[in-house]
């Protein structure tokens, strides 16, 4: 049998039965790597399974909701569930409360099992409009050994029931886990709600597992490859790589310690693999150019020294051409004395390559980052494709590109530039839906460029300039984020006259700045009104604009005074903007961008509206790169 026609459990099995002594997981805990066998990972996963099995009689294509940071315990729970042939639904672990309603009701789960303390409490506020909710089954009891609850239940009781019954039948697992098909439902996984609500896909084992085997075949894994895995478990693209490829190629997966530490144990353990939004590139590329401004003369002198290698070793090394001798010797001096410090400083010394899913980088962080020797690779997918499509292969590589379409993949266009997808990663359909086709209309705009896939942006999210012209928001956005002092960044300008754009500053690169120019502030929102910064973003938004085409420029931003939040809905969990939200939350502000949108002559004014946010008035600075030097 193939191993594309196996299951998530078997290929668990197998794992513990041949290679059982060998790595699976490591966890930092209180500062200290803790390894988990292959074997300890079936034998709890064993545990767990019978527990609920028994104690919940829980039934084939029974729904259970995972929420919680990644951790083992969220993959044994994961694994336990599908072993015993029912579904896990993985919730983003940052939702509110009135999220959760939406993720259980359209998933349709029976039982909860979740981390925390935190996510106990969001859970029990909402408990009485769930009835269908039979138990809530913590892993995590501190600061819950108190509550009494009856509907709590403590992970590691539930799998101590299932080792009592596993020492009467200790095969009954095994028996169950053989009855289980490739085709079979494995998980449920949410899309990212950015310009529609959320919808419950269904994803096969088969359709993870040949996904995982696709990526494989274009870019080998090796069991001795070491994965960091610090996007949410909940997101289809972890799964093809942290249960995926683990189980297929036997790749070790590492767990942070907390969110917060991530950046710190991506340096410990030094990864062969990461995956990681556009944001994760963008942001290290910010943090790294703040903290050269703060370095020592020496240490700038030598960067200005080597910095024009980069771009041009990275445009050499993706067209695949061959470098002449003082080039490359010049290039191995600077890897030599500056590069390598970098790839080290960041945990990317080992990095075969890193994924960016869930969006695109612009072709500035892609140079930078090939150019200091990491090979950066943009990858298209939805979750209805099992998060991955198409992947730039190495060699000649399109920078605007995300690559050509995997094994078992066919990608076309419908006649106005629509992306259909055909292929083993296509979903199963919508839960409360019979899928009846193979192929997928993503609703995002392309084109097909020597046969990679270029990605326009999403239909709902082209603007349409009065002169004709397709102009992405988010390609924008993406261009915008490049700039040190720019976290995020929300563009409009459908069915508008010209483009604006809303911003957050980076609170850390805008603070160190401030402290250094003696500006004095006590909050975010207080800085974000003072004049010094209101011109450093002015003077870095129209250096930005000057690398763009006319056509995608904005006229007007504005700098918003919250930074945007997920759990107002702003954003989604997987950090994609929700536009729509965005405008109605700040509907005020969108107001002013647009003030003078009946006199073209009047956009050219930096001028102070009133507004109301949260129940508070005030005056808003809309800035124009129109004007001449100066905040108005």
């Amino acid at each position: 049998m193939s191993m594309s026609q196996q299951t998530l459990p078997y290929l668990l099995l197998q794992k513990a039965k041949v290679e059982g002594k060998k790595t699976a997981f490591r966890q930092k805990d209180l500062g200290i790597w803790n390894e988990w066998t292959w074997s300890d990972y079936y034998t709890s996963v064993q545990a767990l399974a019978i527990g609920l099995k028994e104690l919940y009689d829980i039934n084939k294509s029974d729904v259970i909701g995972i929420i919680g940071d990644n951790r083992p315990e969220w993959l044994v729970a994961q694994l336990a569930i599908q072993s015993i042939g029912a579904i896990p639904a993985g919730i983003f672990q940052d939702a509110t409360p009135e999220q959760l309603i939406h993720y259980i009701e359209a998933s349709k789960s029976k039982l909860l099992i979740v981390e925390d303390q935190e996510q106990v409490d969001k859970v029990l506020e909402i408990i009485d409009t769930l009835p269908q909710i039979e138990a809530i089954i913590y892993y995590d009891d501190k600061g819950l050994r108190k509550y009494n609850h009856k509907k709590l239940s403590y992970f590691k009781k539930i799998q101590e029931k299932g080792i009592s019954y596993l020492s009467t039948q200790p095969m009954i697992l095994e028996e169950t886990i053989q009855q289980i098909q490739p085709t079979d439902i494995a998980l449920i996984a949410f899309t990212s709600g950015a310009t529609q609500r959320s919808k419950a896909a269904k994803i096969t084992h088969q359709n993870i597992i040949e996904t995982a085997l696709a990526i494989d075949h274009v870019d080998s894994v090796y069991e001795s490859y070491d994965y960091l895995s610090f996007l949410s478990l909940a997101w289809v693209c972890e799964q093809v790589i942290a249960v995926g490829l683990s189980l297929t190629k036997g790749m070790t997966i590492n767990f942070p310690e907390e969110p917060s530490t991530v950046l710190n144990d991506l340096r410990e353990i030094g990864p062969h693999i990461i995956q990681a939004p556009p944001r994760f590139y963008e942001n290290t590329i910010a943090r790294f150019e703040v903290r050269m401004g703060d370095s020592t003369r020496f240490k700038k002198k030598v960067f200005s020294m080597f910095e024009p290698l980069i771009k041009e070793m990275a445009c050499t090394k993706l067209s695949n051409q061959s470098v002449s001798k003082v080039p490359k010797f010049k290039y191995l001096m600077g890897d030599y004395l500056l590069f390598s410090a970098i790839r080290d400083h960041l945990g990317l010394s080992r990095l075969k390559r890193a994924y960016v899913s869930g969006g695109s980088i612009s072709s500035e962080v892609f140079e930078f980052f090939h150019g200091i020797g990491v090979n950066v690779k943009q990858t298209y997918g939805t979750v209805e494709t099992t998060g991955f499509a198409s992947i730039q292969m190495d060699g000649h590589v399109n920078t605007e590109a995300a690559g050509v379409p995997l094994r078992s993949t066919s990608i076309s266009l419908t006649e106005d530039k629509e992306v259909i997808v055909q292929g083993s990663g296509v979903f199963d359909g919508y839960v409360d839906e019979v899928s009846t086709s193979s192929e997928f209309r993503t609703g995002d705009h392309g084109r097909l460029d020597k046969d990679e896939l270029v990605i326009t942006d999403r239909f709902d999210e082209l603007i349409i300039t009065p002169t004709g012209d397709h102009v992405s928001s988010t390609w924008i956005e993406s261009k915008l984020r490049r700039g040190a002092y720019i976290q995020e960044a929300v563009v409009f300008g459908k069915d508008r006259p010209y483009i604006t754009a809303m911003l957050n500053i980076n609170m850390a690169s805008v603070g160190r700045w401030a402290e250094k120019n003696q500006i004095t502030y006590t909050t975010y929102s207080d800085l974000t009104k003072t004049s010094e910064v209101i011109e450093l973003i002015r003077n870095e938004v129209a250096e930005i604009m000057k690398t763009i085409p006319p056509e995608s420029t904005i006229k007007r931003f504005v700098i918003l005074p919250h930074e945007l939040d997920v759990s107002k809905g702003e954003m989604t969990p997987t950090q994609k903007i929700v536009r729509e939200v965005v405008a109605l939350n700040y509907k005020d502000y969108l107001v002013a961008l647009y003030q003078h949108e009946s006199d073209d002559d009047d956009i050219s004014q930096s001028s102070k509206y009133p507004v109301q946010l949260d129940d508070e008035k005030s005056l808003v600075q809309i800035i124009s790169l129109e004007m001449s030097q100066g905040v108005a």
